[in-house]
């Protein structure tokens, strides 16, 4: 396994829902619908929740490319905590413009370590 250096480029957090919406309600049938929101024969029926991601973008110098990384639950186990809080995010994001290690075997498959970000 090879180690190369990269810079990390960009850490977004993002929740991914799903939303159920019902369209083409006639006007006779919308009372039905009064305790959803939306309005004019389109509502929002319900919504699932699938997940949190953590995605850590980082430049490969070597490669000159860039890669990226969800790293949300290796953070969650690293900091031993059930949710990343506030005060967490804003340590992990104050690592944008850093210096990293970054191994591969051959040139497609990368890994990191991010304990790197808690640093």
């Amino acid at each position: 396994m090879s180690k190369h250096k990269g810079r990390i480029v960009e850490i977004e957090k993002h929740q991914n829902r799903g939303i159920y919406i019902k369209q083409g309600v006639k006007g006779s049938e919308q009372y039905k619908y009064n305790n959803y929101p939306g309005g004019h024969g389109t509502y929002v029926t319900g919504g699932e929740y699938y997940g949190t991601v953590l995605n850590v973008k980082i430049y490969v110098y070597d490669f000159d490319k860039s890669v990226v990384f969800d790293v949300y639950e290796d953070i969650l186990a690293i900091a031993g905590k059930k949710r990343i809080s506030p005060q967490l995010l804003q340590t992990i994001e104050s690592n944008e413009g850093k210096k990293v290690n970054v191994y591969t075997d051959d040139g497609y498959n990368f890994s990191f370590d991010p304990a790197q970000l808690l640093d």
